[in-house]
């Protein structure tokens, strides 16, 4: 594998789908309901794309995700010496040096993308990597880390949501952004499980998975006039994340070797759909686009690991 190819496997490229739909469904999300939850959300005429917001966005939050990635496989080296001899720093691609120092730059530069390139706020942006180094260093050693993982995501949403100079986050944005960060806390309960290819988690740890789903339904009762589009819109968007994340409890229930593994990165891609069905609800015609982050996400697995 090239210099290029280990890098991308640092910093888990197949699960980058996911963070560009995390930052543009809570960018244009926020930017386009009202301050209220009596408001029903109207179709929004924000354009994401008319100027270099979105761009510097993606590029900041990705880079953010990498190098928290990154550093994850520098803290797990002696681990990954045993249990995944191929990853960069025990195969001798990279030294232990090189990767503490990629991973220490994409931080730096992708958190100045975001503050000074998309305008985030600082706040949200320090507190994404204070989240992503704590999770570095304790998740091996602390068995409630699931939940630092779960708030990388929601300080992610949340720095996303205020980007283009924004400096309000409405509560609805907080009430998607739980969601996602209950979504990700589960999908860390089951990953824990991985090395070991048996499925130990509590049986309560399935029900974050379909927090999402659930708040739509809520969401389609409370605001029980919106258009017929967008009502299908909301509809499939989150049955497909229900029976993405009941597929994955299957599989990881199996008992197989590599079952975890597998149920895990298809909760990772599924990340993908929760978010169009937050975009359905005010941005219908970038619910496509973000659903196909589903199959790319998926796509990229099969080359780099997602875990």
């Amino acid at each position: 594998m090239s210099l290029l190819g280990h890098l991308l496997a640092l910093g888990r490229v197949s699960n980058l789908p996911t963070v560009w739909s995390n930052a543009c469904a809570a960018y244009v999300f926020n930017a386009s309901v009202g301050p209220t939850l009596r408001a029903m959300p109207s179709l929004s005429a924000f354009n994401p794309w008319e100027d270099s917001t979105l761009p510097f966005l993606l590029l900041g939050a990705s880079l953010v995700y990498m190098g928290g990635c990154t550093l994850n496989d520098a803290v797990d080296e002696k681990f990954d010496a045993l249990h995944n001899p191929d990853r960069p720093i025990p195969s001798g691609a990279l030294s232990s040096s090189a990767v503490w120092m990629i991973g220490l730059a994409e931080l730096v530069l992708g958190a100045w993308a975001m503050i000074e390139g998309a305008d985030c706020s600082a706040l949200w942006v320090v507190l994404l990597l204070i989240a992503l180094l704590a999770y570095d260093l304790l998740h091996k050693k602390w068995k409630g880390s699931f939940i630092l993982m779960g708030s990388c995501r929601l300080f992610l949403w949340a720095g996303a949501a205020t980007a283009g100079g924004m400096t309000a986050i409405v509560p609805q944005t907080w009430i998607w952004g739980l969601a996602l960060m209950a979504y990700v806390m589960g999908i860390t309960i089951h990953a824990r499980e991985e090395a070991s290819d048996r499925s130990d988690a509590h049986r309560l740890s399935v029900v974050p998975l379909f927090a999402t789903p659930l708040v739509a339904l809520v969401a389609l009762v409370y605001w029980n006039n919106l258009d017929p589009i967008r009502v299908f819109l909301v509809n499939l968007s989150g049955l497909l994340a229900a029976w993405i994340a009941l597929g994955a409890i299957l599989r990881m229930n199996e008992g197989r070797k590599g079952c975890i593994g597998d149920g895990v990165s298809r909760l990772l891609s599924g990340i993908c759909a929760l978010d169009a069905t937050v975009l359905a609800f005010v941005a219908p015609m970038l619910a496509g686009p973000v659903l196909l982050g589903v199959s790319l996400s998926q796509i990229l697995q099969k080359r780099f690991a997602a875990t």
